[in-house]
């Protein structure tokens, strides 16, 4: 039986298959935000930190294992030495759940792992599968995680909503203050125009005493005529005067 301080998710995986532990962690990320289940990798280490002591302690709290099974898997001493064995003990003593999910083409049938049941199939791992095929797989996954934790869908915890903090009402404008120029009393239309009509007997009065100066009138807009241009004067010409007859001879 499990104990209860088992309460997350360990997942074992090879450095070089980066990309599908990061399918699996994106896939289970709604389980952590509604449900608070806590999902560990090795990318949750932080700098500084005493690596193997942390990884072991992870193993010691984990509820399930998934390992992602590769020919990278396969091949790595670590995993093979500080992570599988663990693990497989705790499957046997505390009822520990192994869900080994093949990844990648791998000699699967020689590894301590194939005497688990595997998630999968292992002639069809996740990088034969399309897209869609592959996110069906991982939804799968998720549905299996939760009914081993006991999580039923729909009874995510709702964040809860903060108060609303009453306004506060807004203070009365205080009355600006008038200048000397704004504070005038606006006149009323009667002494406007008793005021101009003592404006127009003055003026009236002034022109009488002074004398008006008649107004300029217009000039004419109309050009004047243009001057005919007299023709020169022909000269007369002398007619040639007649030769006197001549006097006859005596």
């Amino acid at each position: 039986m499990p104990t209860f301080s088992r309460t997350s998710v360990f997942i074992s995986y090879s450095h070089a298959d980066e990309r599908w532990r990061k399918l699996v962690e994106k896939h289970l990320a709604p389980l952590g935000r509604d449900h608070s289940l806590r999902v560990w990798s090795d990318q949750n280490l932080k700098a500084g930190e005493p690596w193997l002591a942390r990884i072991r302690r992870e193993l010691a709290t984990a509820r399930v294992g998934i390992m992602l099974v590769s020919h990278n898997f396969m091949a790595s001493d670590f995993i093979h030495s500080d992570e599988l064995p663990p693990l497989l003990l705790a499957a046997k003593q505390e009822g520990v759940t192994l869900l080994t999910v093949v990844v990648g083409y791998c000699h699967f049938a020689n590894s301590p792992l194939s005497k688990l049941q595997a998630f999968n199939k292992p002639d069809k791992p996740l990088e034969a599968l399309t897209i869609p095929q592959r996110n069906k797989e991982m939804a799968r996954l998720c549905a299996m995680v939760m009914k081993i934790f006991g999580l039923k869908p729909g009874t995510a915890k709702p964040t809860a909503a903060k108060p609303a903090v009453p306004k506060k009402a807004a203070a009365p404008a205080s009355p600006k203050r008038l200048t000397p120029s704004a504070a005038k009393a606006v006149p009323t239309p009667e002494a406007t125009a008793k005021s101009k009509a003592i404006a127009k007997a003055k003026a009236l009065a002034k022109n009488k005493a002074v004398g008006a100066k008649p107004k300029p009138t217009a000039k004419p807009t109309a050009k004047p005529a243009a001057k005919p241009i007299p023709k020169p004067a022909t000269k007369a010409v002398p007619k040639p005067a007649k030769k006197a007859a001549p006097r006859a001879k005596n």
